[in-house]
């Protein structure tokens, strides 16, 4: 899969979002525990340092699988201490995209998949959830959510209506502090 950027988060930017008071306006724990269950395949698409992918390692256990994805290799050494630090490294999968990247392993095999703050970054969407529609196996959850900062409603709303073309559905719309955001599963 090719994916050109129109805006990349800069390196530097991942240690503040990284910073433990985020979770007072943006709880990870709080926002994917309904979602994410022990045993699942998630997906942190976009995942810079890991803020969300660590929370996530926790919630599927032992016998569960995160695949940190993201554009930066630096981002994902970040992340890969961080998890070798807390002990979930044997959780989290980090995957570079690269022009030759594949997710052909992934089809049909993941439960739940996180797309924050990072869809606005993507140029060809289309692309992007034609990706996540092909992984997601039937039944399985998207946490998408936007920035109402950087993206409009109306765009959130054209993003949504891209997803809903690879077969997903609005489950429901959840509060995120500042953002746009929804649920979708996979008919």
């Amino acid at each position: 899969m090719e994916t050109k950027i129109q805006h990349v988060c800069p390196v530097w930017l991942g240690y503040f979002l990284i910073n433990p008071f985020r979770k007072y306006f943006q709880n990870p724990e709080a926002m994917l525990l309904p979602y994410v269950k022990p045993d699942m395949k998630a997906v942190d698409y976009g995942c810079a340092m890991g803020y969300f992918s660590l929370p996530l390692a926790q919630l599927v256990g032992k016998n569960g699988q995160v695949y940190a994805i993201d554009i930066q290799q630096k981002m994902l050494n970040s992340l890969t201490k961080r998890a070798e630090k807390t002990g979930l490294n044997h959780i989290i999968k980090t995957v570079l995209i690269t022009e030759n990247t594949n997710f052909n392993e992934l089809t049909g095999q993941i439960d739940f998949v996180l797309l924050f703050y990072m869809v606005h970054e993507v140029p060809d969407k289309q692309e992007l959830f034609e990706t996540i529609g092909k992984m997601v196996k039937s039944g399985g959850l998207v946490l998408f959510a936007e920035p109402r900062g950087h993206v409009s409603k109306t765009a959130f709303g054209n993003s949504v209506a891209l997803a809903e073309m690879q077969g997903f559905h609005e489950l429901q719309k959840i509060n995120v502090k500042g953002s746009h955001a929804v649920v979708l599963t996979k008919i």
